[in-house]
């Protein structure tokens, strides 16, 4: 027997099987300490095992949470063990895998394309994978600290799933605070099969997994923001990832969930309307086409709100940049000086955002490391100055 299947003890990798009577392997599932090594031991495995990975599917990979193991052997996977034996298989592995204080480790999970189809006609009476979902929901106690208090309202308006432009002159970091405060647990498929090719909708970048099964994976709502100046277009077209093997687009990605593009083209925003007053994508497949259903919330960030003129949104949220007013409640609470309103306003329009608040903040943080006998209200005073790069006459 070769080294990689001869049982021993192992420190960066371990490899168990799922096995028939005859010894037909028809479940693969290898750890690694990174997703590197588990795949160049999954390469390995086929190659001496002479089993072709075009016969299996992947069904799972990621890291998984280990704090609470010191090892992995067939001793500790007793759930993986009883559920492959109820599918007339017997697990069996190359040896221990000792973790060595590691917090998490790579997984890659592949069955056999005959396993699969089994899972899949088997009536699942059994409630392993019954997992409760939620709908999305906006919870706003998660992000005061985030959000000017009179803002809040309108975020709220996100639960109604319905497309929206966000008119946000606040500077307001919405991607971050999107994910923060959208809640909520959707079932999204791992993978579509479309006449032997595979389309990948799981994403481990993207998602968040809560739970997982081979056709489906129990993610957070998802929340996807793509920025036009940042990222890539290609991301809402079909990548070839391999042989028929194919990436979703972002808005199939974001399957029940928000997709939001910040100051996109236009073009794009067209298109992704079309297609979801349609219902569908088209996949090509040689000279045909299969429709492909989608289901996502489409926002769009700007700060020109004359940019999308035209394009009729059924939700429009405004996060203007702060007037006098707010501008003094931010400054108390994040200061804890209350700062004349004369002073306040002084700030040009591009100094009334959150962005601007959080830089002045950090400012301070670092001037008091430099200066700690001086009052917050001086050490405010010369942030003022540094960031507008102006003197403020009556503070």
């Amino acid at each position: 027997m070769d080294e990689l299947s001869a049982p021993r003890e192992r420190y960066d990798s371990v490899i168990f099987v799922g096995m028939t009577r005859d010894g037909t392997i028809e479940f693969i599932k290898v750890y690694g300490e990174d997703k590197e090594k588990a795949l160049e031991i999954l390469n390995r495995f086929f190659n001496e095992k002479n089993l072709h990975p075009a016969d299996f599917i992947l069904v799972d990979e990621g890291f998984e949470d280990v704090r609470d193991k010191k090892i992995i052997s067939t001793r500790t996977e007793d759930e993986l063990s009883a559920y492959l034996a109820r599918l007339g298989l017997k697990l069996l592995s190359n040896g221990v895998l000792y973790l060595e204080g590691k917090d998490r480790i790579y997984q890659i999970t592949t069955v056999s394309k005959e396993l699969l189809e089994k899972i899949k006609g088997q009536k699942e009476d059994q409630g392993e994978f019954e997992v409760a979902e939620t709908e999305p929901y906006v919870d706003v106690e998660s992000i005061t600290d985030d959000v000017p208090e009179e803002f809040l309202s309108s975020l709220m308006l996100l639960e109604l799933r319905e497309d929206a432009i966000i008119i946000n002159e606040a500077g307001l970091e919405l991607d971050k605070i999107l994910k923060k405060c959208i809640k909520g647990k959707v079932k999204i498929p791992r993978y579509l099969e479309i006449y032997e090719n595979i389309i990948q909708v799981f994403d481990e970048e993207i998602h968040e997994k809560l739970a997982s099964h081979a056709e489906w994976v129990l993610v957070k709502t998802p929340v996807i923001c793509w920025d036009y100046y940042v990222d890539s277009i290609e991301e809402f077209e079909f990548r070839k990832v391999e042989d028929r093997v194919y990436s979703a687009p972002l808005f199939l990605k974001a399957y029940r969930g928000y997709l939001m593009l910040s100051d996109p083209p236009i073009e794009l925003v067209r298109k992704l309307k079309k297609i979801k007053r349609r219902g569908y994508v088209k996949f090509p497949i040689g000279v045909r086409y299969h429709k492909i259903p989608v289901d996502f919330t489409l926002l769009i960030e700007t700060k020109d709100a004359g940019k999308y003129e035209g394009l009729e949104f059924p939700v429009k949220i405004k996060f203007l940049s702060f007037d006098e007013e707010m501008l003094k409640k931010l400054f108390l609470k994040e200061f804890g000086v209350e700062v004349p309103l004369s002073v306040l306003r002084q700030l040009p329009k591009e100094y009334r955002t959150m962005k601007a608040l959080k830089d002045l903040k950090r400012l301070v943080e670092k001037l008091k490391l430099r200066n700690p006998e001086k009052e917050t209200s001086e050490l405010l005073k010369a942030a003022l100055v540094i960031m507008i790069g102006e003197g403020h006459e009556g503070y």
